[in-house]
């Protein structure tokens, strides 16, 4: 679709796709901090995906596009946890070039059925067209394509969410994140409680039922050991790490390291 006066050319920067429903297992890395420089250092490392975390991070709307496509000048497909279910945020974070959206605080079908459709152009969604911030930098997306539309996942973290699973899973995301932390909470269960039921608990459930619908399911992780436990019960794509929560961990390591150095010397 040809825009008056914009250019024919573009960099041949291409805008990678983060593909679902392959049968892969994908972690990624979660992104809380403001800075470009932070994306650069974890995209470098190879995750197979980046989210922008919008919601309780950092990053707001208008500083969402220089994260976007530092994770994309590594090839790494990037995803935004939008704030809520606000359509000019949704468009405009489109518009910036994540290649999925995550949306927080999914409950009903109704819901769910709007926010699909907000990612995905006529004739298949309500997409507005107007690639104007990325161009001429990247190719602007095919109107129809449904491989130019963005990925659509929902987020199930409510008691409520969970009721109404299988109803939202009927309208056909592309995929189902599970926040553990705010679903524990309306539950009425410790954190440590859901995660650790194992095969027959909620979260194995919900990752079975999401595979039956043809719905990829993910899970909010943070670090190795949890997400390889929640592999194990079908969840296919997590954030394995944190910009934050490495810094942390690395902090308090080399914390430990240099009181060790100060108790040798001292007893030497």
């Amino acid at each position: 679709m040809k825009i008056y006066g914009d250019s024919e050319r573009d960099s041949g920067l291409r805008t990678p796709p983060l593909i679902l429903d392959d049968g892969e297992t994908h972690p990624g890395a979660w992104i809380s901090f403001c800075d470009p420089a932070v994306v650069d250092t974890l995209a470098a490392e190879g995750f197979d995906w980046i989210c922008i975390d919008g919601q309780h991070g950092g990053p707001e709307t208008h500083k969402m596009q220089p994260l976007i496509e530092a994770a994309h000048l590594f090839s790494v497909p990037s995803i935004v946890r939008v704030p809520g279910h606000d359509m000019g945020t949704i468009g405009r974070i489109l518009d910036a070039g994540a290649g999925g959206i995550i949306f927080p605080t999914v409950e009903t079908a109704a819901a769910a059925a709007s926010l699909i459709s907000a990612c995905r152009f006529p004739s298949r969604g309500n997409r507005s067209y107007g690639p104007t911030r990325r161009s001429p930098r990247y190719p602007k997306p095919v109107p129809g394509n449904p491989h130019d539309d963005a990925l659509c996942i929902l987020m199930i973290e409510t008691a409520a969410g969970l009721a109404n699973l299988d109803e939202i899973l009927a309208t056909g995301p592309d995929g189902i994140f599970v926040g553990p932390y705010d679903l524990s909470l309306s539950l009425g269960m410790t954190l440590e409680e859901l995660t650790g039921e194992g095969p027959d608990g909620i979260l194995a459930d919900i990752a079975r039922r999401c595979a039956a619908a043809g719905v990829t399911p993910g899970i909010y992780t943070g670090e190795p050991a949890l997400s390889e436990k929640m592999a194990a019960l079908g969840f296919r794509f997590m954030p394995a790490a944190s910009d934050t929560g490495l810094l942390a961990v690395a902090a308090r390591n080399a914390v430990s390291a240099a009181r060790r150095l100060t108790a040798a010397k001292a007893m030497s």
